[in-house]
C-alpha cells in the first residue's frame, strides 16, 4: 500500500505549509488558538520523568543529530554509508560547539554561528561546488524559516522556566518531523522536485486550484443552462439534498469531536482530507449513503482519539487527514482509460507504466505527445520516424491500456 508514499509525504507537506500560512495570518490578526499546551497532565508527567533520569539531554542530542544528518545529506546530495560514518564521527564536535553556544548570549550571532560551523563540516567532507553551496543555503534558509514561523505561532507562556524541557519538546516535535519528511522527499523525488514542493505549497495559498474551480463552475453552469426544465429541476433537488446530507455528516463528525474535546483537531483532519482528496486519484465511495455515513463517522472518531492536541503538534492531525485520503484512494478499483493530451503527469505515469517500460521509446514518444503537447511532425523529426509511425506507436499503447479494463 505504501509503495508510493513519497506522494503521501509531499502532499502532507503541501497541506501543512498551506495550513501554516493560514495559522500565521490568524495569529497576526489576533486569533490565537495554537499556544503551547504545557498544562497537559500526561506530558508533565513524562517531562518530569525525563528530567529526573536525564533523558532530556538525550532528547536534545537526538534532535541535534537529526538536524545535522538532514542538513549534511541534503547539502552534499549523498545518502551513502560514507557520509553516515562521517556524521557519526563528527557529531561529538557538534555537541561541543552547541555547548559553547550556550555561553554566547547573542541570538543573531548564534544563527550565523550555526550556519558557519555546518558549512565548515560540509567543506571538510567534500570539496564544495556551486550546487552543494546552493543546496546548503536553500535547506538552511527553509529550516530557519520554519523555526521563525514556529516561534511566532507557538509562543510559549511567560514565567515558565520549570517547563523548559516541555516547551522544547513541543516546539521540536513538528520541526523534527518536517526535517525527516524533507530528507525522505529529497532522496525519493530529487533535489529540484523537493524544493518545488515547498515553492508550490507556499504559492498555493493564492491559487489553491481557484482558477480550476472557477473554470469548472463556469463549464457546469453553461452545461446546466443547456438542459431542459425537468433535468434542471432534478439536478437542483439532487444538489439540495446532497448539500443537506453532507452538511449533516460534517455536523455530526464535529459534534462527536466536540464531545471528545478534539474539535479544532478534527477541523484540521477534515481540512487536510478535503485539500488532499484529489491528490491520490479518484475518491473512494461506498455502495450506499448510510454505509458512507457510518464508516466516515467511525473513521473520524478513531482519528480524533489517536491524534495529538494542536497544543502539542500541528502536523500530526494533518498527517492523519492526508493519510485517510491516501488509504481510501487505495481502496478504489483502478480503471485505466486511454491517454489524452493535457492529462495530469501522475495519472499519465500510473496509466502508461502498466503497459510499457519507462525507459522505452514508446514511453518517451507518448510523454512528449500527451504531456509536453508536442506535434506529430516535431516528434517524427525528433525520433526519425514517419508521421504515421508516430501515430501507430501512440495508438498501440492506448490499445494495450484499453485491454486492461
Amino acid at each position: 500500500m505504501f509503495k508510493d508514499y513519497d506522494k503521501y509525504l509531499s502532499t502532507s507537506l503541501k497541506v501543512y505549509l498551506f495550513v501554516l500560512v493560514i495559522i500565521f495570518i490568524l495569529k497576526l490578526v489576533g486569533l490565537d488558538y495554537f499556544a503551547l499546551d504545557i498544562n497537559n497532565a500526561k506530558l508533565i508527567e513524562i517531562s518530569n520523568f525525563c528530567i529526573k533520569w536525564k533523558l532530556d539531554i538525550i532528547y536534545s542530542y537526538i534532535n541535534c543529530f537529526i538536524y545535522y544528518f538532514v542538513i549534511l545529506t541534503i547539502s552534499t546530495g549523498e545518502n551513502s554509508k560514507k557520509i553516515r560514518k562521517y556524521i557519526l564521527l563528527t557529531f561529538p564536535f557538534i555537541i561541543i560547539l552547541q555547548y559553547l553556544k550556550i555561553y554566547i548570549n547573542n541570538t543573531l550571532f548564534n544563527i550565523f554561528y550555526d550556519f558557519i560551523y555546518l558549512l565548515i563540516f560540509i567543506i571538510i567532507y567534500k570539496k564544495p561546488n556551486t550546487k552543494i553551496i546552493g543546496r546548503y543555503f536553500k535547506i538552511a534558509f527553509i529550516s530557519v524559516l520554519f523555526q521563525i514561523i514556529s516561534i511566532i505561532i507557538r509562543q510559549a507562556p511567560r514565567n515558565t522556566e520549570e517547563y523548559n524541557f516541555l516547551i522544547s519538546f513541543i516546539c521540536n516535535l513538528d520541526y523534527t518531523l518536517l526535517n525527516l519528511i524533507a530528507y525522505k522527499l529529497y532522496f525519493m523525488k530529487g533535489g529540484s522536485q523537493c524544493y518545488q514542493v515547498v515553492e508550490v505549497s507556499l504559492s498555493s495559498l493564492k491559487k489553491l486550484n481557484l482558477k480550476n474551480l472557477l473554470t469548472k463552475l463556469r463549464k457546469n453552469y453553461h452545461n446546466f443552462k443547456k438542459q431542459d426544465r425537468v433535468t434542471k429541476l432534478t439536478y437542483i433537488i439532487y444538489f439540495i439534498f446532497s448539500l443537506i446530507w453532507n452538511t449533516l455528516s460534517v455536523i455530526v463528525i464535529l459534534l462527536v469531536a466536540r464531545l471528545n474535546d478534539t474539535f479544532i483537531e478534527c477541523v484540521f483532519i477534515l481540512t487536510s482530507f478535503w485539500l488532499s482528496k484529489k491528490s491520490f486519484g479518484k475518491a473512494f465511495h461506498l455502495s450506499s449513503m448510510s454505509k458512507c455515513f457510518i464508516v466516515s463517522n467511525l473513521s473520524y472518531y478513531i482519528l480524533n482519539r489517536i491524534t495529538t492536541p494542536l497544543g502539542i503538534s500541528i502536523i500530526v492531525p494533518i498527517l492523519l487527514g492526508v493519510g485517510l485520503s491516501y488509504v481510501t484512494s487505495k481502496l478504489v478499483k483502478k480503471t485505466y482509460k486511454t491517454l489524452y493530451r493535457g492529462m495530469p503527469e501522475e495519472l499519465f505515469e500510473e496509466t502508461i507504466l502498466k503497459v510499457v517500460d519507462k525507459n522505452s521509446l514508446k514511453y518517451k514518444i507518448c510523454y512528449d505527445f500527451y504531456i509536453k503537447n508536442k506535434s506529430i511532425i516535431s516528434l517524427a523529426i525528433k525520433y526519425n520516424y514517419t508521421e504515421s509511425g508516430i501515430r501507430k506507436i501512440k495508438d498501440r499503447v492506448n490499445e494495450k491500456i484499453k485491454r486492461l479494463n
